[in-house]
């Protein structure tokens, strides 16, 4: 299945969200702001505005719970908000949607932590260095491909 014009916008900005994270580690909040207005003209345009508040919904529940994981170190900022801005062109009229982009993120997320193991496995470190030493995870790369994955495969 392949994703109604009107999306990709937002699947660019995605992707160069993904870029930027990984790159320089940083999602700046002007490029969330644009990816959500992207994706909710996106949907709008494709679906039409009813579905739009719903996947606003969906967008402020995965603000709320990524605020909350920043808040306990365990996801950054930029993350949070680059995670609710995709939110904006899926809607959460059943559970279906929601729970795809957020599987196929987490799946794209490990894939992500297992290359950069085997990154860090195989460069030359010191014995100061341990293998998760100054670890950053550009988890705008995974959201960026579990947003795609979720376009293209539902």
């Amino acid at each position: 299945m392949t994703p109604d014009l009107a999306l990709w916008p937002a699947l660019a900005l995605a992707a160069f969200g993904a870029f930027l994270d990984w790159r320089e580690r940083r999602l700046p909040n002007w490029l969330c702001a644009a990816l959500a207005v992207a994706a909710g003209a996106g949907l709008a345009i494709s679906q039409g505005v009813g579905l739009l508040l719903w996947a606003l919904l969906h967008a402020v529940i995965a603000l709320v719970i990524g605020m909350v994981l920043f808040a306990l170190g365990a996801f950054g900022g930029g993350d949070a908000k680059f995670y609710a801005a995709v939110a904006c062109a899926i809607p959460a009229t059943s559970a279906a949607q929601p729970v795809a982009l957020l599987g196929w993120t987490s799946l794209a997320g490990l894939v992500l932590l297992v290359f950069m193991m085997i990154l860090r496995r195989t460069r030359k470190r010191t014995l100061s260095e341990g293998l998760l030493k100054g670890w950053e995870v550009p988890y705008g790369v995974a959201i960026a491909a579990g947003f795609f994955l979720t376009s293209f495969m539902g």
